[in-house]
């Protein structure tokens, strides 16, 4: 498969790269490409995809002239990654995220708004980035500085904690007045520092439920950051839209959250040894110690959540930010947790795309390749099906039309 000049740098005509470094917005034509539509259907070989105004406006088994024509060769294309939990706050963690093959990406925690700040840049056009949905906060008992600071009205929590239905009600509002595209509940304190208890339930049944309320009068979704099981169950009760991690879960939850539909998004790689800090302190071990207990206990929720036909959607928890050292997960990484815990390869690229996708609620324009769906693509040198770890560098990455990235140059002695 393949030529010395068979792909995108064959490109003819005028492509002008713009200071965010994606091409500007054109027409373009994928000849014999091998699609993987994202849905977990078969791939289908020797396809032409057009892409017009930033869609996708056919799919055919026709050859096909147009303003910018890509052969492929029979290389894969499939529907660009969903990070479905990340905490991307930056333009620079933003485009790096996208060159890494990620389109679409759920922020659920924040700091002083900043991850609002970097979407909005990229909706206005200013930054290249992946489509961002964001949270603004997470809403739990401790509030923090981070998020306090933008809201001042919120003072007193500072030195009090936020407790009862009618004041999670009204911190759920500011944030929906602010913008925020999805909320985020405490129901069971964090895991990531060594003077918490993941074990321990935050927010009622009856606070969850007041920010359900809340979030659906404005046509939003909760995402409940549970590890705790109690904290997961009484989540899964008051209707969140996903848990995220869900590490100590019993089997009631799980039948709960099948009952419901709800979502898990349980971050294993985050959770795994990659995510491990990489200092030697005293606070560090400590961490180090609890990610080796509760990724065992994490991995059997996944594994029977999967077998129970859970909804599971793939994820970072991670930053993408440099000197971060959670920038090194990548959305790939997960994926390529969920297969060693029993996914098939399409199962997981399911997971970080039509999943995905469905569980953030754009699955009507996202997520999948199809016609009149935005054009959200990458481009893989070989069948993931066969060599998943080629998922980890995607050759193109266009979004929403715009090619913003291209890693393939021909090699001279590349006879296949």
């Amino acid at each position: 498969m393949g030529s010395k000049a068979s792909l995108l740098l064959m490109f003819t005509g005028t492509l002008v790269f713009g200071a965010a470094g994606a091409m500007d917005a054109q027409d373009l034509v994928f000849l014999n490409a091998t699609v993987i539509d994202g849905t977990g259907a078969a791939p289908r070989g020797n396809l032409t995809v057009v892409v017009r105004n930033g869609k996708i406006a056919e799919i055919t088994t026709d050859s096909r002239a147009g303003a910018e024509v890509i052969d492929l060769n029979g290389r894969f294309v499939l529907p660009g990654l969903v990070d479905s939990h990340t905490h991307i706050l930056s333009p620079e963690a933003a485009e790096r995220a996208l060159h890494s093959g990620v389109t679409t990406a759920r922020v659920p925690g924040d700091r002083y708004l900043q991850g609002m700040g970097t979407r909005d840049l990229i909706r206005g056009g200013h930054v290249a980035g992946p489509e961002l949905l964001c949270a603004g906060g997470i809403v739990r008992p401790v509030l923090g500085e981070f998020f306090i600071s933008p809201f001042p009205e919120f003072g007193r929590y500072l030195n009090e904690r936020l407790t009862g239905s009618e004041n999670v009600s009204a911190v759920v509002r500011a944030l929906l007045d602010r913008g925020a595209d999805v909320i985020k509940v405490g129901a069971s304190e964090r895991a990531g520092l060594s003077t918490t208890e993941p074990r321990r339930q935050e927010f009622s049944q009856e606070e969850i439920e007041a920010a359900v309320r809340e979030a659906a009068a404005d046509g939003k979704f909760v995402a409940a950051h549970a590890h705790a099981e109690v904290g997961a169950e009484a989540a899964v009760r008051a209707g969140v839209r996903s848990i995220e991690h869900g590490t100590y879960m019993n089997d009631r939850t799980l039948e709960l959250m099948k009952e419901k539909g709800t979502y898990l998004v349980p971050t294993l790689a985050i959770m795994s040894p990659l995510g491990d800090p990489e200092t030697d302190s005293a606070n560090d071990i400590a961490l180090r110690i609890r990610t080796w207990h509760m990724q065992t206990a994490l991995r059997e929720v996944v594994r029977k959540a999967h077998e129970m036909g859970i909804p599971i959607a793939a994820s970072t928890d991670g930053s993408y930010a440099e000197g971060s050292g959670s920038a090194r997960v990548r959305v790939q990484h997960d994926m390529e947790e969920l297969v060693s815990i029993g996914m098939t390869p399409m199962e997981a690229i399911t997971a970080a795309t039509w999943t995905g996708a469905q569980l953030l609620g754009v699955s009507e324009r996202t997520g999948r390749i199809d016609v009149g769906f935005e054009a959200d693509l990458i481009v893989l040198d070989r069948d993931p099906l066969e060599d998943f770890r080629v998922v980890y560098e995607p050759l193109v990455v266009v979004n929403n039309g715009d090619v913003v990235l291209n890693r393939y140059f021909p090699n001279p002695y590349d006879e296949r």
